[in-house]
């Protein structure tokens, strides 16, 4: 019965599902910059400690939606509200996107080299 008052608590504690819509641009852009659209929500269910330290490690993924083009990548969440998510295609680059707690954000992307800078806003229910 303690485990279910305290399973309980924990639900009614833990963070809201983050959904986050984001418009990015190419700061060293100057013409016809269009600007990406990127999408992506975090379940922060993910990121519980496992009850048993036996159980294998879980990933924390997230599905996200770059230019109308999903792709599920692994979801990154920090202490002080940081979100973001990591995709690593190997030999074909990867894509690291850092979202602060005040909406800006930054998406590396490689091999382009590439760095896009611009807003989120969290439209979480």
């Amino acid at each position: 019965m303690k485990r279910l008052i305290l399973a309980l608590t924990f639900c009614a504690a833990s963070p809201a599902f983050a959904e986050l819509d984001c418009i990015l641009h190419d700061p060293t852009c100057t013409a016809d910059c269009t600007p990406t659209s990127v999408r992506f929500a975090i379940d922060p269910a993910q990121f519980v400690a496992a009850q048993n330290p036996d159980d294998p490690p879980r990933r924390q993924i997230t599905t996200v939606t770059m230019n109308d083009s999903p792709f599920i990548a692994e979801a990154i969440m920090m202490q002080g509200g940081v979100r973001g998510f990591h995709e690593d295609a190997e030999s074909l680059g990867s894509r690291l996107m850092i979202v602060k707690p005040n909406g800006s954000a930054r998406l590396t992307l490689q091999p382009q080299n590439k760095t896009l800078i611009g807003q989120c806003t969290d439209t979480s229910p």
